[in-house]
């Protein structure tokens, strides 16, 4: 008789035994557990060891992923709830702040008067004057703003000057927000005032809207922080390539740096519109070949402009040409009309002329017939009294 090898239970890893539980047999108040099955050591066993500790595996691969699944969209909801309680709180500072500037806002209206005042009734019935300057005007952040707002859709106005009012950094945003929304504002004076980083970087984006804007004056600003900070300027250079109106920029003495230098020069360059490009007195200074470069730039641009309105000159010249001869012919082809027009009218009156006396001459000859014919007439019927009588005297004789 062979020997059978004693049973032995199937090696179980720690890892996969959690996934290797039935579910216990509740019969009333008896609980019975799984029957554990322990088969003897053989090829079969193996395989069906080898087969389950797979199925096992699979099963703890399967957990797994759900449990990383479950956790990913817990991190996912936790971070989408935050993300909503920055944003409502986010919208909740700047309801604030919106309430906060209305009601400076309305005080600053009921405090002022003069000339401001003046200005912006008149900017608000577009019937301002065409040049405006503050000059002499206290000019805080509350007015500027009511300033602005007055300028968003005023078409009145074509020449804003606010310099040297010691507007700053955060003034930026509302003056850039009138340059998005005014089309008809063609020079904007700004010069020295303390613009910074911030207010270089809203002016450069509303430029890339602006459609009307022919003159930009920052002279004099602190639109690089000193020269430690070029974010906003090199934003503002960028804006250039989109923008098709601007003609004169003015940027002396706002520390810009070759950094930023190359960023204007890679922008005049496929520019078309600037004429005129003043970045003069900036420390550290640009280098001598962006200078150069950006001098040719504009030199190119000044050419085709003046080439264009060469152009346009001879053209308003031909069209004034055109314009005198059409009218010249048109006054040549009026003479004409009218000469035939009193030729026709003068042939007219002879052919009515002839008529009338064709039909005065008819009348005569009809009148002068039935004369002769009365008088024909006449002298027959006298012939025919005197034969009448000759008869008459020939009978009496014969009797």
């Amino acid at each position: 008789m062979r020997a059978v090898a004693p049973p032995v239970a199937p090696e179980k890893s720690d890892d996969l035994s959690a996934y290797d539980q039935e579910e216990d047999d509740v019969r009333g108040n008896l609980t019975f557990k799984p029957v554990k099955v322990v088969l003897p050591k053989t090829k079969r066993t193996e395989e069906l060891h080898k087969r389950k500790t797979e199925e096992l595996r699979r099963k703890k691969d399967m957990a797994e992923k759900i449990r990383k699944e479950k956790e990913k969209e817990e991190a996912a909801r936790r971070q989408e709830e935050q993300r909503a309680k920055k944003q409502a709180h986010m919208a909740a500072e700047k309801r604030r702040e919106e309430a906060k500037k209305r009601q400076e806002e309305e005080e600053q209206r009921k405090k002022m008067e003069g000339g401001l005042e003046q200005i912006l009734v008149a900017l608000n019935k577009n019937m301002s004057a065409k040049h405006i300057t503050v000059c002499g005007i206290e000019l805080t952040s509350v007015r500027l703003r009511l300033l602005t707002q007055a300028m968003e859709n005023n078409t009145s106005c074509m020449s804003l000057d606010v310099s040297r009012k010691g507007l700053g950094d955060e003034d930026g945003v509302p003056l850039a927000d009138m340059l998005k929304n005014n089309k008809h504002l063609q020079k904007l004076e700004l010069e020295g005032n303390n613009l910074g980083v911030n207010a270089a970087e809203a002016i450069g984006e509303a430029l890339r809207e602006n459609e009307g804007l022919r003159s930009l004056n920052l002279e004099s600003n602190n639109l690089t922080a000193n020269g430690s900070e070029q974010k906003g300027i090199i934003v503002l250079a960028d804006a250039l390539r989109d923008n098709g109106t601007l003609r004169v920029l003015m940027l002396s003495k706002n520390g810009i740096a070759a950094q930023a230098g190359e960023y204007f020069v890679r922008s005049i360059e496929s520019n078309q519109s600037l004429t005129v490009v003043d970045l003069s007195g900036n420390d550290p200074t640009l280098s001598v070949e962006q200078l150069r470069r950006i001098d040719d730039a504009v030199r190119r641009n000044r050419d085709r402009l003046s080439a264009v309105r060469r152009a346009e000159r001879r053209e308003r010249f031909a069209l004034y040409n055109e314009e005198f001869k059409c009218r010249q012919h048109c006054m040549q082809v009026e003479a004409l009309r009218l000469e035939i027009e009193a030729h026709e009218e003068r042939r007219l009156n002879r052919v009515k002329a002839r008529f009338e006396a064709w039909a005065e001459e008819v009348k005569q000859i009809a009148a002068d017939e039935a004369a002769k014919h009365e008088e024909l007439i006449s002298e027959a019927m006298d012939r025919a009294e005197a034969h009448k009588g000759k008869k008459k005297g020939k009978k009496g004789k014969g009797k």
